[in-house]
C-alpha cells in the first residue's frame, strides 16, 4: 500500500429496481454485462474496477452487501482487491462510506479516497484522472471533493451542483448550493447558466476527513459505524459487526454531510458518464440501427422504430409495425412498456410485489461459495437445474427428506459421495441420490464442472438441505 497513491473505494450494494426485469435483489445491475452482448461479458462492476487499476491507484477496498459476496467475489477475483468489504443490510452510502473509511484507517491508509459507485458507465475516465493533481492537494488539505459531470443536456434525472468561486491552482470550485432534480424549464435553465453541473456521485477525500464531518453532521450515524469497526475475517470478507449496524440510520451521503457542511468544494468533468439508472438511460447507450433500434442479434425487426429490444440468450424477438416499445424478457419475466412511460416503472412494480413477490427477487442465476445453478425448468413435482462448479470447490455434504436427485454430468469429472460409496464421472455419465442418502458433489480438476440435476419429490427448495460439513461454514 503506498499513500502516495489514491485508494478507489467501489460501492456495489445497490440494487437497480429500475432495471426490471433484468436486474433483481439477488443479481442487481452492477453485477449484469448490461453493455455487453456477449454472455461473457465485463459486468458494470467489473468495468469499474478495470478503470482505477492505473499506475495512480493502490488496489480497490469493495463495499458490498453480504447477500451478494460470492458474486462480487468471483467477479473482482482478476483485480485482486485490497478487500471486500460486507454490509450485513443496506443502509445507504453514508455508512458504508464510513465503513471504508475505518477499514483504511485500521490499515495504515491516509492517502485520498476515490469513493465510485460500481454501476456507472464511463468510457473517457481518463479524463478525470487527468484533473486529479488539483483536487488530491484539495483532499490531503480536508476538504471533501465532489465530482460532478458537465451537462449536456437538461436532464430532469439528475440532482444538479452549481459552482461557487474558483479554486486558484485548481480545477475546483467552491459548492454554491446542491439542487435537487428539476422540471425540464428548470434543467434548460441550468444548462444555459453554465455554472451548473450534475453530481455524479462519485467523491475524494481522506478517511479522516470524511469521518470528521460525519461526526458533525451525522453522529449516530458515526458512532453506529465505529462501533461497528470491530472488523473480522472470513472466507477472504471482512465482515463489520453486524449487531453493532441494526440501529444505524439510513441516508445518503449528499444528505448527511454534503448538503450541510461548508469543507466541500466540486470538480465539474467533461466525463462521458452515465449512472445506468433505468432503461431509458440503458437505451442511450446501445447500438442502433438506422431506423433507431437497438442492434441486437436476437431481435428482427420488420416496419418497427425507435424499439429498445432486449432478450435471453436464444430467445429471438420479433416485431412488426410496431415503434417507441420497450420489450425486456428474461426467463420468468417479460416487461412491455411504451417507453414515453418507463419513469412510472417503480409504480407497476409495487402492484408485481403484491401478486409474485419471488419476481423481484430471485434471479436465473443463483451464485454459491462453490459456484453457481440456473433453474432450467419447474413445475409440480419435478425442477431441472443447470450446476456449475468451479475447479477446486466442493458442495456441502448434505442429505434431503423429500426430494430424489439424478445428476448427468455434461463437462468436466465429478467426485462423487453417496452414503460412503466414491464415484468418479466423466461427460455423459450419471448417477441417482434417492431421498434420505446423504451425499457430496466434488470437482477436483483445473476445468469447471458442469451437471445437469432433476429433482423429483415433493418440496423442491431449499429448506430440504440438512448439511453435515460444510467448507464455506454454512450452517
Amino acid at each position: 500500500m503506498n499513500n502516495s497513491l489514491i485508494t478507489p473505494v467501489i460501492l456495489a450494494g445497490g440494487i437497480g429496481s429500475r432495471l426490471w426485469p433484468l436486474s433483481r435483489q439477488a443479481m442487481p445491475k452492477q453485477f449484469l454485462p448490461l453493455l455487453d452482448a456477449e454472455p461473457t461479458g465485463q459486468s458494470l462492476l467489473q468495468n469499474t474496477l478495470t478503470r482505477v487499476t492505473g499506475r495512480v491507484f493502490n488496489r480497490a477496498i469493495l463495499v458490498c452487501n453480504e447477500q451478494h459476496r460470492f458474486i462480487a467475489a468471483e467477479q473482482a477475483a482478476s483485480a485482486n482487491p485490497r478487500a471486500l468489504l460486507l454490509e450485513p443490510t443496506g443502509k445507504n452510502t453514508a455508512p458504508a462510506i464510513a465503513l471504508a473509511a475505518h477499514y483504511a484507517l485500521q490499515n495504515g491508509i491516509t492517502g485520498p479516497l476515490l469513493v465510485m459507485p460500481a454501476d456507472h458507465h464511463i468510457n473517457n475516465f481518463n479524463l478525470l484522472t487527468e484533473q486529479l493533481h488539483g483536487a488530491t492537494i484539495l483532499a490531503e488539505q480536508g476538504k471533501l471533493v465532489t465530482f460532478s459531470i458537465t451537462p449536456t443536456e437538461p436532464h430532469t434525472g439528475y440532482g444538479y451542483i452549481k459552482q461557487g468561486s474558483a479554486i486558484t491552482g485548481t480545477d475546483c470550485f467552491e459548492v454554491a448550493e446542491f439542487k435537487e432534480k428539476p422540471s425540464l424549464t428548470t434543467a434548460t435553465s441550468y444548462l444555459l447558466d453554465g455554472s451548473y453541473s450534475w453530481n455524479s456521485g462519485m467523491f475524494l477525500f481522506t478517511a479522516a476527513a470524511y469521518l470528521q464531518e460525519l461526526a458533525r453532521f451525522a453522529p449516530k450515524i458515526a458512532n453506529c459505524v465505529a462501533n461497528a469497526a470491530n472488523f473480522s475475517q472470513d472466507l477472504g470478507f471482512t465482515r463489520p459487526s453486524a449487531k453493532a449496524l441494526e440501529a444505524c440510520p439510513s441516508d445518503s451521503i449528499d444528505y448527511a454531510i454534503l448538503e450541510r457542511s461548508d469543507n466541500v468544494v466540486v470538480m465539474p468533468v467533461a466525463l462521458n458518464w452515465s449512472d445506468v439508472g433505468g432503461f431509458s438511460s440503458l437505451a442511450k447507450l446501445l447500438k442502433k440501427d438506422p431506423q433507431g433500434n437497438n442492434v441486437n442479434t436476437n431481435y428482427v425487426a420488420q416496419n418497427s422504430k425507435n424499439n429498445l429490444i432486449i432478450s435471453e440468450t436464444d430467445h429471438t424477438i420479433a416485431t412488426l409495425g410496431v415503434s417507441n416499445l420497450a420489450v425486456i424478457h428474461t426467463h420468468d419475466a417479460t416487461l412491455i412498456a411504451n417507453q414515453n412511460e418507463l419513469d412510472a416503472l417503480p409504480l407497476l412494480l409495487k402492484k408485481v410485489a403484491l401478486m409474485q413477490t419471488d419476481k423481484l427477487t430471485h434471479h436465473q442465476v443463483v451464485y454459491r461459495p462453490w459456484g453457481n445453478y440456473r433453474t432450467l425448468v419447474e413445475s409440480s413435482g419435478f425442477k431441472v437445474k443447470k450446476i456449475t462448479v468451479n475447479s477446486g470447490a466442493k458442495l456441502s455434504t448434505q442429505r434431503h427428506q423429500y426430494r430424489a436427485e439424478h445428476w448427468v454430468v455434461v463437462s468436466g469429472v465429478a467426485d462423487v459421495c453417496i452414503d460412503k460409496q466414491a464415484l468418479t464421472l466423466s461427460a455423459d455419465q450419471s448417477c441417482y441420490i434417492a431421498a434420505k442418502q446423504i451425499h457430496s458433489l466434488a470437482n477436483n480438476k483445473n476445468a469447471p464442472l458442469i451437471v445437469i440435476e432433476v429433482q423429483t419429490g415433493t418440496i423442491l427448495d431449499e429448506s430440504d438441505i440438512e448439511r453435515f460439513d460444510d467448507k464455506y461454514g454454512r450452517n
